[in-house]
């Protein structure tokens, strides 16, 4: 436990999430079992007893999270929804979410204030998915009091259930169809964390870059891999690239956060900016990516890995990456608890323990350092990446999305590095925009033909035979 105190303690808090959705217990309840046994830890005990002791607080702690994230108090939003629902009504609140646009309909998430129906006004708390028809010009933060019907989710499709689980484990209940025309009436206030909305505002022109100097279906990519917005993604290739198992290239990560966190640092240290102010002006820019890109758990967990690892070089110690993951892992559970069963979780965390755990372990075996050509050293360590990766998350995408796709190892092969390149030219693309339209020209043309090349690379290897199965 000594040397991985923080790894020992997260799989113990994991642990106890797991049970907490097991057990029947309520909150108040563990959280005083919890108290006496964290009391008994700073009792003058041996050792192997205030470990034990820590291990089962922590453990007792993951339950009583887990069971306090799924409490609803008496004036939640879903206590006045139903599963049909004829009469309209008001709620008060704000819009806690950047408004997306598909299919000419505009959706946000909305943080409930007050709700009015029958004559009468109630304090309301808790959050509730917004739709409305046509495109409205919204934005985070916003105070608006919307006019409509409120549903709980319901099943509505093959894949419903799956999708109002994703919601429910965001602490969303219910649905609200806004009527047409009438059914918004801003307040002119905004209730947004203002760190968040200046991060949106920056997406939105940096977006804005993006589409104006390439074609829709190259600008969707890049949106996707460098500002994490999935949405203008057509079906068609995200369903290509899960077939591949390369779908991972869609989303913002660890290797984004690396690539902003060394440019940021290489600038700042070239202005000859003292190396704690360049930490720290990192870490507040990381944080900013990290709202940008919409706050994802692989972001999230890249930005808190990273800024982990810029404090240990601030003072001069070698960081950890078992404990770093650990310590990710326990503040994205600690605000959210249910994100333990989202499989974007999962896979996020899963990938990165393949890559740090299994990797070098294939690598000895195979002995890759005595190899003298290398270039062919080179392509046998991607290849091995690669292959660490597929085996590590084999078994959630199958339990997922019921599909093996042997095609994944040698898909990643190429594909990753042709997604480094477009990523690299992403945002030479947008700095350059920001400068001067002319230079943002100048990075176009080799951004079209690298998109056009990913995408024609993918669909020639998963037309191959045997290169996904697909199960039933």
């Amino acid at each position: 436990m000594m040397r991985y105190p923080l790894v020992v303690l997260a799989m113990v808090f994991i642990f106890g999430i797991f049970m907490g959705n097991l057990i029947k217990s309520t909150f108040p309840v563990l959280f005083f079992i919890d108290l006496i046994i964290l009391f008994l830890f700073f009792l003058p005990l041996p050792r192997i007893l205030r470990n034990i002791f820590l291990c089962s607080g922590v453990l007792l702690f993951g339950s009583a999270i887990l069971q306090n994230s799924r409490f609803l108090p008496a004036n939640h939003i879903s206590k006045y929804a139903f599963y049909k629902s004829t009469n309209s009504l008001a709620i008060r609140g704000f819009i806690e979410n950047q408004p997306s646009v598909v299919n000419n309909r505009t959706s946000f998430i909305f943080n409930t204030r007050e709700i009015q129906f029958s004559g009468r006004k109630y304090y309301s708390c808790g959050k509730t998915l917004v739709r409305l028809a046509g495109k409205a010009d919204l934005v985070y933060g916003e105070e608006l009091i919307l006019k409509g019907h409120l549903y709980r989710l319901f099943n509505f499709g093959k894949d419903s259930s799956s999708y109002r689980d994703y919601l429910n484990r965001q602490g969303i209940y219910t649905l609200c169809n806004v009527l047409p025309k009438s059914g918004i009436l801003k307040l002119n206030r905004n209730r947004g964390f203002f760190l968040k909305k200046f991060s949106l505002r920056l997406k939105d022109n940096l977006e804005k870059v993006i589409f104006r100097h390439t074609s829709f279906i190259c600008a969707a990519v890049l949106d996707a891999m460098v500002l994490g917005e999935k949405s203008n993604i057509p079906q068609t290739i995200y369903n290509a690239m899960i077939k591949s198992g390369t779908v991972h290239i869609l989303v913002v990560s660890g290797f984004n956060v690396g690539i902003v966190a060394f440019l940021i640092m290489l600038l700042l240290k070239i202005c000859r900016i003292p190396r704690m102010v360049r930490i720290l002006i990192t870490s507040v820019l990381l944080v900013i990516y990290c709202f940008l890109t919409g706050a994802s758990n692989p972001v999230v967990r890249a930005t808190v890995m990273g800024i982990v690892f810029l404090v240990a070089y601030f003072i001069k110690r070698d960081p950890d990456i078992y404990n770093s993951c650990a310590l990710a892992a326990v503040f994205i559970l600690s605000n959210n608890p249910n994100q333990l069963f989202d499989i974007g979780f999962q896979l996020s965390f899963v990938s990165v323990v393949s890559i740090i755990y299994l990797y070098p372990k294939i690598k000895s075996i195979l002995r890759l350092e005595s190899l003298k050509v290398k270039p062919l050293q080179f392509i046998l360590d991607g290849v091995l990446v690669s292959f660490s990766v597929w085996i590590g998350t084999m078994g959630l995408i199958l339990y997922y999305f019921r599909i093996v796709s042997p095609i994944t190892v040698v898909a990643n092969v190429f594909i990753v590095p042709l997604a480094t390149l477009i990523t690299l030219c992403g945002f030479s693309l947008i700095c350059a925009g920001i400068i001067s339209p002319v230079l943002a020209h100048l990075f176009a043309p080799a951004t079209e033909i690298l998109v056009a090349l990913l995408l024609k690379l993918n669909f020639f290897l998963i037309g191959l035979p045997g290169a996904y199965l697909k199960l039933n």
